[in-house]
């Protein structure tokens, strides 16, 4: 099972509406997700109550139960979990980017925004495996191309050392309007250009995912090779992954 968190110490940049897309594309690739709602305002958890779907999945759990959530889905089959956490809390930025295999740090364009995300990136460095920053709910370009504002901001994280997904967000109307029926945008309008972006940044997500499985795999093989075999430990008893939104 892999496992994406989706980060940021600021609040109002599109978290949710990253996390919820990117778990309905996946279960739509074919990938069994999980959505985890770590944030108390309940954003992603209110999206799937709306939702007539069951898939994907959702539970919204204490961040101290996230590592026995994650273990139970694992033991169910579970191909992938996106973990939608809670803004402004270091200790969770902490636990999440310790768990997840990709974390995906989104970021408005705007100059206030880039420098608000310099401490999530700090310890997002120190301890994730691989880490990605996505523009989101960026402005459209007046032409051809991005929004100068955009083409700035890639600028300035290159500084930063971490990469930024190709693909920018753009802020569109259809991602509220899905929002309202617990849909996406590329249910609802499959061939708007929010659609589009939002597959896109999928298809970049699902290749850094299988990057970070082939690493697994070395790292394993690594230290089987160092250690004359691999360590088993015992698992412990953890709470099932059932669709749990009505807990937070």
């Amino acid at each position: 099972m892999k496992v994406i968190g989706l980060l940021s110490r600021k609040g109002g940049v599109g978290k949710t509406t990253l996390a919820v897309h990117l778990a309905v594309l996946a279960q739509q690739s074919g990938q069994r997700t999980l959505l985890i709602d770590l944030d108390p305002q309940g954003s992603a958890a209110a999206w799937w109550r709306a939702r007539e779907a069951q898939t994907p999945q959702l539970v919204a759990p204490t961040p101290g139960d996230l590592r026995d959530i994650l273990g139970a889905a694992r033991d169910d089959g579970v191909d992938l979990a996106v973990i939608d956490a809670r803004p402004s809390v270091e200790a969770d930025v902490v636990h999440v980017a310790t768990l997840a295999d990709l974390v995906l740090v989104p970021t408005r364009p705007a100059i206030f925004d880039l420098r608000a995300i310099l401490g999530t990136l700090d310890v997002v460095k120190g301890v994730a495996r691989r880490s990605l920053i996505v523009l989101n709910a960026c402005p459209p370009p007046r032409g051809a191309g991005e929004a100068s504002i955009v083409t700035d901001a890639r600028r300035a994280l290159m500084a930063f050392g971490v990469p930024v997904a190709s693909v920018a967000i753009i802020n569109r109307t259809a991602f509220a309007s899905a929002a309202v029926t617990g849909l996406t945008a590329p249910e609802t309008e499959p061939d708007s250009k929010a659609a589009k972006e939002m597959r896109a940044l999928w298809r970049i997500v699902e290749k850094e995912l299988n990057h970070a499985k082939a690493q697994s795999v070395t790292d394993r093989r690594s230290g089987t090779e160092a250690g004359g075999g691999s360590r088993r430990t015992r698992p412990s008893s953890s709470p099932g992954t059932g669709s749990q939104a009505a807990q937070g």
